[in-house]
């Protein structure tokens, strides 16, 4: 009696806890990959998107800055993999356009167009990221960058994409 009387409580627990990544979100279907054309394959990809110089990075809970991005999964586009994760981490619905780089851990980083639609910023995974936000390129030096190198090589590639 006693054996069961400890689990009920933990049944409970869990039971509640479901429900609260129910309501707020945590467990949610991403819209559908926007994404048309040719299908490339990576074992994980990302979006890079700007927006009046500012890109779209997510702080994980170590503090730890970057693109939005994660692993793919079975047979599933390395394009249709950036648009998940970037919903999963922010939010919004983007549109991977352009692959910007593919970097020596497999992972491929896609230009990401924003559209009216998209809506607002929304972690919808609060076990991977802390925050999701807009950063200035002035501010790329001030953050702590989840690779090494990562954010001059972000801003010499935005750098690169607006020279004349």
């Amino acid at each position: 009696m006693t054996s069961l009387k400890r689990r009920i409580p933990r049944v409970k627990v869990y039971c509640a806890l479901v429900g609260c990544l129910l309501l707020a979100g945590c467990i949610s279907t991403p819209p559908p990959c926007p994404y048309q054309g040719p299908p490339d394959v990576a074992p994980s990809a990302g979006c890079l998107a700007v927006i009046h110089g500012r890109i779209l990075v997510v702080r994980n809970p170590e503090g730890k800055v970057g693109p939005p991005g994660g692993g793919a999964r079975a047979s599933e586009p390395a394009q249709c993999t950036a648009h998940r994760e970037t919903f999963e981490e922010t939010g919004l619905d983007l549109l991977p356009r352009q692959l910007l780089r593919t970097f020596d851990s497999g992972f491929n980083l896609y230009y990401c167009e924003i559209h009216s639609g998209s809506g607002a910023i929304q972690p919808r995974s609060f076990f991977e990221v802390q925050r999701a936000y807009w950063l200035p390129m002035e501010d790329f030096g001030g953050v702590d960058w989840r690779f090494a190198g990562q954010g001059q090589e972000l801003e010499r590639m935005l750098r690169a994409a607006t020279a004349p």
